[in-house]
C-alpha cells in the first residue's frame, strides 16, 4: 500500500521545522511509518537538519506564483503551508494554496493567527489581523478541505531578552506589564500541526486557536527575578521609543508595525 504523501512548505521556518520534526518522530513512534513526508524549502543545500530526520525527503519549493509548484504538489494528499513572515504573506500563501488545488491536493493545513477570530466586521483590526482574515477567506473559497492553526505569540521570542537581562537586569518593552496574553512554545505548534497532518479527516474545515495559561510582562520579570536570584526590573517605554529601537535593530518598517500593533493589543 502506497504511503500518504504529506508536504510541508516553508519547512526551514521555525514553525515549519518544528512541524516536520514532530511529524517525522510521530510517524515512526505512533503511525507505523504510514506517511511519505516531504519538506519544501527554498534552498535544499541549507536543510541538513531536515534531511537527517527519518522518512523525510527535502524538496526545492518556494511559496508564491511559481509555475513549478503545481507539478511539485502532484500526488500530495495534505499540504501544510507555513505562512511566511513577509509583508506580502497574503498573496504568497493564497497563490501557494491555488497551486495546491490545481495539483489535486486533498487537504490544506494553513498557519494563521489567533486574532483572525476577530472577524472582518471587527471595527479595529491591525495590519497582521487583516492579513490573517484575508488568507482564511481566500482558502475557504477554494473548495478544498482545510484546517487553520491560529497561533499566538511564542515564548521562544523571550530568548531575545537575554542580552538586556544580563547587562542591565531589566526587561524593556512598550507593553502594559499588568495585561496578560497567550503565549506558547514553537514545539507545541509543531505537535499540533503534526497531529492534523497525520489524520486530516478528523479536522476538516476547522480552525484551532492554540491557547495556554496567560502571562504578563510583569509576570515575566518576576519569573526571571526568582530564577536568577536578583531583581529583574520591567521598564515600560513609549511606543515611539520602541519603534525607534526596533528600527535601530535593523527591522523593516512593516515588521516594526506588526510588533507595535502587538504591544498595543497587549
Amino acid at each position: 500500500m502506497a504511503k500518504q504523501v504529506v508536504f510541508v512548505i516553508g519547512a526551514t521556518g521555525s514553525i515549519g521545522a518544528a512541524t516536520v520534526t514532530e511529524l517525522a518522530l510521530a510517524n515512526v513512534e505512533k503511525y507505523g511509518d504510514k506517511l511519505d513526508i516531504r519538506a519544501g524549502v527554498r534552498n535544499p543545500e541549507k536543510a541538513d537538519k531536515l534531511k537527517a530526520l527519518p522518512g523525510v525527503s527535502v524538496v526545492q519549493a518556494e511559496m508564491g506564483p511559481d509555475k513549478n509548484l503545481v507539478e511539485t504538489f502532484k500526488g500530495v494528499h495534505t499540504l501544510f503551508i507555513n505562512t511566511p513572515g513577509a509583508t506580502n504573506r497574503g498573496p504568497l500563501t493564497i497563490a501557494t494554496a491555488e497551486a495546491a488545488k490545481s495539483a489535486g491536493v486533498k487537504h490544506l493545513v494553513v498557519v494563521s493567527g489567533v486574532s483572525a477570530s476577530s472577524g472582518p466586521m471587527h471595527k479595529e483590526l491591525d495590519s497582521l489581523t487583516r492579513q490573517w482574515i484575508e488568507i482564511e477567506s481566500a482558502i475557504k473559497q477554494l473548495g478544498v478541505p482545510y484546517t487553520f492553526l491560529r497561533l499566538p505569540w511564542f515564548m521562544d521570542n523571550f530568548f531575545g531578552l537575554a542580552g538586556e537581562i544580563k547587562s542591565k537586569s531589566s526587561i524593556s518593552s512598550p507593553a502594559d506589564p499588568t495585561k496578560p496574553f497567550i503565549c506558547i512554545v514553537v514545539k507545541d505548534a509543531g505537535s499540533a500541526g503534526a497531529e492534523v497532518l497525520a489524520d486530516p479527516s478528523k479536522h476538516v474545515n476547522k480552525a484551532y486557536s492554540m491557547i495556554s495559561n496567560c502571562v504578563s510582562y510583569g509576570d515575566l520579570a518576576a519569573a526571571f527575578s526568582e530564577a536568577l536570584g536578583r531583581e529583574i526590573k520591567y521598564v515600560r517605554m513609549s511606543y515611539e521609543d520602541a519603534r525607534k529601537m526596533f528600527l535601530g535593530m535593523g527591522l523593516q518598517e512593516w515588521q516594526v508595525n506588526v510588533l507595535v500593533d502587538f504591544y498595543k493589543a497587549v
